[in-house]
């Protein structure tokens, strides 16, 4: 199946300008000036739209319809940094087309999925009896990349009393076959800095004879976390974790994908005891985590140097399974620490904003999704109860009380993050196609569920 050719390019054309603009949050680069390109291509597909102040990125809103349905629409314009810029094959900030790739930084993450699904709804909007029988809520943030500091502040203010039915999340992925997988929740983030200094100034190696060593106390303390099968080790970390729904679990019972694809995709080889071909799916979608993402102190340089470092840092995060509270899970770990004679270790919270949620799969709007990625994209989609990977999801879930929906373009070599980010043109395509009858079907079943006689 084909869009028409014309709507490809003006979509690849809004692609292209966006992609321009280099909306940096992390260094708070040009967003208003994206804000502003959002807003206008929103204005220009027919939704009344409107700017709000962040933290560091405006908010764009975009409304339009009415009814007993509520869709909302969750992107955002902002994008990480281009650095390092010479493993760029053409410049980060030009859309560059080639071998049947969109590259550019944003292509996918989350400047693609945005202009997709625009480019479905003026194909929708085109070919539809108005008005709209359900209300759409366009939100479009620029500080998804620095953690979204304001955003469940902003909808606290702005939409103190919706309630909505879906939240079409800012993206979803194809995997490496082409499938399409729709994501129905995400882990909470708990990000942490431990830190041990044992004296004013580095010493003379031969005094650790005496003297303890930083490293050896942060060591000491990061194994005590956790046991060689991931299993975290923390009193009370396993009490608030909200079990699997039955037809969650049972999604996870056959792995969509085999774990040789995953070692293949990844170079990972040493799997946690306990994690095997039959359970590696399960533990992706349910388990919490807990890593060291590094470890720093002491020498690091070329050759020998005999020092008795001063001061140690170990960096770490928790993927928090629903239920978990970020900053709960920081007080049993500080309570952790304290018990076992680490009260010297130091513990700095970074993030402790993200909680996970887990929507409920049976959903009708779900099936409808499930159905029409597989007509577009030629092979059955994949229900995957909750992405290994967090998000700000849940005030749209908890707020609002929104089923999640994670369905798009962002395939499992797009490079986000990376120099050469970029989505495949043939599924750019299909999740237009996608987006237009996805919109279009919402509206009939809202529009024929609204004419059925009530029983009052």
């Amino acid at each position: 199946m084909r869009m028409p050719s014309e709507l490809v390019a003006e979509a690849k054309r809004n692609l292209a300008d966006l992609v321009s603009i280099p909306s940096v949050s992390a260094r708070g680069q040009s967003l208003d000036a994206c804000a502003d390109k959002v807003e206008e291509l929103l204005l220009e597909a027919g939704f009344e739209t409107e700017q709000h102040p962040g933290d560091v990125g405006r908010f764009v809103v975009g409304e339009t319809g009415e009814g007993p349905f509520t869709l909302i629409i969750y992107n955002h314009y902002d994008v990480q940094p281009e650095d390092p810029l010479d493993l760029w094959t053409d410049p980060p900030f030009v859309l560059s087309e080639r071998g049947g790739r969109l590259y550019g930084r944003g292509a996918a993450d989350d400047k693609g999925e945005f202009v997709s699904r625009l480019a479905g709804w003026r194909s929708f909007r085109a070919g539809h009896a108005w008005p709209l029988p359900y209300r759409l809520i366009w939100i479009v943030e620029g500080e998804e990349e620095i953690g979204s500091p304001s955003l469940t502040r902003f909808l606290q203010k702005r939409f103190p009393d919706t309630k909505a039915d879906l939240c079409w999340w800012e993206y979803g992925e194809v995997d490496r076959t082409g499938r399409p997988i729709i994501l129905m929740g995400f882990k909470g983030v708990l990000a942490v800095e431990l830190e041990c200094r044992t004296a004013r100034a580095d010493l003379h190696s031969s005094l650790g004879a005496i003297f303890d060593n930083p490293l050896w106390r942060l060591a000491s303390a990061v194994s005590a976390l956790r046991d060689a099968s991931g299993r975290i080790l923390i009193e009370g970390f396993y009490d608030d974790v909200m079990p699997p729904e039955p037809y969650s679990r049972d999604l996870t019972a056959a792995p969509p994908f085999p774990l040789e694809d995953l070692q293949a995709e990844t170079g990972g080889r040493r799997l946690l005891e306990g994690v095997d071909a039959t359970t590696f799916y399960e533990h992706l979608n349910f388990e919490p985590c807990l890593n060291v993402n590094g470890f720093h102190g002491g020498y690091g340089g070329e050759g020998a140097k005999t020092v008795l470092p001063c001061t140690g840092v170990a960096k770490l995060d928790f993927r928090l399974a629903p239920g978990q509270n970020p900053v709960r899970i920081a007080e049993l770990l500080r309570a952790h620490l304290d018990k076992l004679g680490f009260g010297d270790v130091e513990l700095r919270v970074l993030d402790a904003e993200v909680l996970g949620v887990r929507s409920d799969p049976a959903h009708a709007a779900v099936g409808i999704g499930a159905a029409l990625l597989e007509k577009w994209f030629g092979r059955p989609a994949i229900i995957q109860p909750s992405s290994a990977a967090s998000g700000l999801a849940h005030p749209f879930v908890h707020m609002f009380g929104a089923t999640l929906f994670g369905a798009g373009l962002t395939h499992h070599g797009a490079m986000l993050h990376s120099p050469d980010e970029n989505i495949i043109v043939e599924q750019f395509e299909n999740t237009i196609g996608f987006s237009a009858e996805f919109f279009a079907a919402l509206a009939d079943v809202v529009g024929k569920q609204s004419q059925e006689p009530r029983n009052d």
